[in-house]
């Protein structure tokens, strides 16, 4: 009954007449557009479903991005102190002397064989977690 009242509400606020006493407009409506109705609901609400998982699915990749940008800034860092450390030591340096175009150079080329067999070694991680993945995958399927 209370919901009968707030359509009722609803109505006069709209300056809609009230509806008749016991009258049900989904059934004052033909089957096949009562069926076509349902329907575009069922397919907005999926969108808007799909919709909302997007926006999240970015949202959750967007955080994602700026932590690892925050760790890569702590790691240029680490990895500078550490290398200008060794350059100092081993190739007899002087610390006025790290933030020369050499030893820019030779810093950079050392980053670079580093970032080159880091990204091997992480792509044949990834590569063997994938084998793993479809394997596992597929003997699921076969369960069936």
């Amino acid at each position: 009954m209370s919901e009968d009242v707030k359509v009722a509400e609803q109505r006069r606020r709209m300056g809609l007449p009230p509806l008749p006493q016991g009258f049900d407009p989904r059934k004052a409506i033909d089957p096949a557009a009562m069926e076509r109705m349902m329907r575009a609901q069922a397919v907005a609400r999926a969108q808007a479903q799909a919709a909302t998982t997007v926006v999240i699915g970015t949202i959750v990749t967007l955080v994602s991005s700026a932590f690892g940008f925050v760790a890569a800034l702590a790691w240029n860092d680490a990895i500078n102190t550490t290398l200008n450390q060794v350059l100092v030591n081993q190739f007899h340096f002087r610390q006025d002397q790290t933030t020369t175009a050499s030893v820019q150079v030779l810093r950079a080329v050392v980053f670079t064989v580093i970032a080159i067999v880091a990204i091997v070694i992480l792509q044949r991680i990834a590569g063997r977690w994938a084998n793993k993945a479809a394997i596992t995958a597929a003997a699921g399927e076969g369960s069936y």
